[in-house]
């Protein structure tokens, strides 16, 4: 082979390694045990790869009925717990390349059999959002004391449901913080945090941007939004004539 052609041949060898590799700039493993015993616990540790991926991020795991989770390592994410539904949201990735999330499981007494974890990761890249769809991880809940027809997506750990209204004319009121960031969030990444945009308040404080969903006429209120917002380290804040009260 002529050394001209034969160096062309091996430049566009290379070019194309490198799309290839560029098209596989995230990759997520997630490892859990292959049976687990009703009624014990358990951790899913999230491993994350990424090349050349920055930015705004949202990692998605859907958990079966019956999963009682808490976030051990939340790799620098805000974890918002819906039921059955984790959302890890990054307002910036890590800088490092490989990170891991791990949740730890309470598995309910009264469940048993084949169980499936899955779930997606939302990323930008080129300024453009890419998902990552995660793969369906299969395990088994072993139980010796099977209990069959148990519905347990009935079950409502909170009855009542506040949500935050405008209060006029009230000198003290409540609020509900749910980010804060040394940059400014935007529009679109507080709907990930709380849908309805309108409710939230941004202030600049000691040169972080503090996100707040109010107002309640008073803390009880505050703090059955905060249980049921599903924002993991949530809290609740008092104003006093519309500023802020310093906690101790």
């Amino acid at each position: 082979m002529n050394i001209k052609y034969y160096k062309l041949f091996i430049f566009f060898i290379l070019k194309s390694t490198t799309i290839l590799v560029a098209q596989n700039s995230i990759n997520i493993n997630i490892a859990i045990p292959e049976n687990v015993n009703a009624g014990t616990e358990f951790n899913i540790n999230v491993e994350i790869q990424k090349t050349n991926v920055n930015g705004f991020a949202k990692l998605e795991l859907y958990l079966p009925v019956g999963f009682k989770s808490n976030v051990n390592e939340t790799a620098g994410s805000t974890v918002i717990n819906q039921g059955q539904l984790l959302k890890f949201i990054w307002v910036e990735l890590p800088e490092k390349n490989k990170f891991n999330i791990v949740v730890s499981i309470i598995v309910d007494s009264r469940i048993y059999g084949y169980k499936e974890i899955y779930g997606n990761f939302h990323y930008l890249l080129n300024k453009e959002r890419k998902k990552y769809p995660i793969a369906v991880v299969p395990l088994n809940i072993l139980n010796e004391n099977i209990k069959p027809n148990v519905d347990l997506t009935s079950e409502i750990k909170i009855n009542k449901k506040v949500l935050p209204e405008k209060i006029n004319n009230q000198k003290t009121i409540y609020r509900v913080q749910i980010a804060a960031s040394k940059r400014r969030i935007t529009k679109e990444i507080l709907q990930e945090l709380y849908s309805v945009t309108t409710a939230i308040k941004e202030e600049n404080i000691d040169s972080w941007y503090k996100y707040t969903v109010g107002d309640f006429a008073n803390k009880e209120d505050a703090d059955i939004f905060r249980l049921s917002c599903g924002v993991s380290g949530a809290f609740v804040l008092t104003y006093e004539n519309g500023q802020r009260v310093k906690q101790n």
